[in-house]
């Protein structure tokens, strides 16, 4: 879902082109790219079969003009079309803030067009979303070639939740941003329904870690409820642990041997990866003792094992040469991927390190896991 950054007032969405094989979706990708001025683009990211153009997804990161009085960075991708992928595309459509439905105007794809509006019905509600609530537009692509459907056809057959939709050509570009200016027009005009922006105008005191902490301490509950299947006080316990740990003095002497045997464990999150369960009481053991260092190479370490799962399960070829690829599949933020690794270095470096540097490293840890969990189980 969008990430908002009240501090630079960066706005981060997650757009995906969804429809049948091979009826535009990674040309359309294509034309907003080379209609972006090049300072605002990113690379795209594309992988190929002779199948289909797109096997796995296209990425563009591309950042928009200001909207609203926030930067826009976008998060551009599309899904396979073969049907047999599916796993890709529920991947793919992971935390979709709104969908571009490229449709082939070709009569003998009609068929290709409506089992594809299916299967995305299908995988959002399997997400806990409907199509209904999903910003929306449609793109009535192949507008060049002889003998189209009318539009009015393929608006009685596809459009019964009266999107806007637009008649393109993706090859010569046609119609092609008009349809992505609308469905970000739709993104935010949802966004702004919900209030995350009044949010941010609301806050007028500087963010610090400590009035962050509630925040975090409700996404913590959220993703254990989500996971554990446990009710949310059941976890004031680890929470209050948590704000402890937070509110330590960064330089408190190391704790004697004696000392770290008495002292009690406390709730532990490990519940919350069961296939990494000792990882993380050993993070915790560390972040407990003051081994701010060890605590935070033992986080990267397991966020990169993370990634790798989640590479593996979408079929990359190489998922450890490229874990920052999983982490734009599960719509997070890569900023804070870069800000890990660079926490990381100064750690084996012997950089100065202080107990926020460890939770927050942990808390994008856990950011990570409920985003493999919403994707995976």
């Amino acid at each position: 879902m969008s990430q908002l950054n009240p501090l630079t007032r960066e706005l981060l969405l997650k757009l995906v082109y969804y429809g049948p094989g091979l009826g535009g979706k990674t040309t359309s990708l294509e034309r907003v790219h080379s209609a972006s001025p090049p300072e605002n683009r990113g690379q795209i990211v594309s992988l190929a079969t002779p199948v289909d153009r797109t096997l796995y997804f296209d990425f563009l990161p591309l950042r928009a003009p200001t909207m609203r009085g926030h930067h826009v960075r976008l998060q551009l991708f599309t899904v396979p079309g073969q049907v047999y992928f599916n796993a890709t595309r529920k991947l793919v459509l992971t935390g979709a803030d709104g969908i571009v439905f490229v449709a082939d105007s070709q009569p003998e794809r009609q068929d290709a067009n409506l089992e594809s509006l299916e299967n995305l019905a299908e995988n959002l509600q399997e997400q806990g979303r409907t199509l209904e609530q999903m910003p929306l537009v449609l793109q009535y692509n192949k507008r060049d070639l002889p003998g189209v459907l009318s539009v009015a056809q393929l608006e009685d057959s596809l459009n019964a939740l009266a999107a806007p939709s637009f008649a393109t050509s993706a090859l010569t570009g046609d119609g092609v941003m008009e349809a992505l200016d609308a469905l970000l027009g739709k993104v935010l005009d949802d966004l702004e329904s919900r209030g995350t922006f009044d949010q941010v105008h609301a806050s007028t005191e500087p963010v610090r870690f400590a009035k962050a902490e509630p925040s975090l301490s409700d996404e913590l509950g959220r993703l254990s409820q989500r996971i554990l299947g446990v009710p949310e006080p059941a976890l004031e316990p680890a929470l209050a642990d948590v704000a402890a740990l937070a509110a330590a003095d960064a330089n408190r002497p190391q704790p004697t041997q004696l000392e770290s045997e008495s002292a009690p464990t406390g709730p532990s999150w490990a519940p919350l990866f069961p296939q990494s369960a000792q990882d993380v009481v050993a993070i915790e053991g560390a972040i407990r003792q003051g081994q701010l260092d060890d605590a935070i190479l033992r986080i990267e370490a397991l966020a990169v094992e993370l990634l790798v799962r989640v590479g593996r399960e979408a079929g990359l070829k190489d998922p450890a040469s490229e874990p920052a690829l999983a982490l734009s599949l599960l719509g997070l933020d890569g900023t804070r991927w870069l800000w890990l690794r660079r926490l990381a270095r100064r750690a084996r470096a012997g950089g100065p390190l202080d107990v926020r540097d460890a939770l927050l490293a942990f808390a994008a840890l856990l950011e990570l896991r409920s985003a493999q969990h919403r994707a995976f189980g």
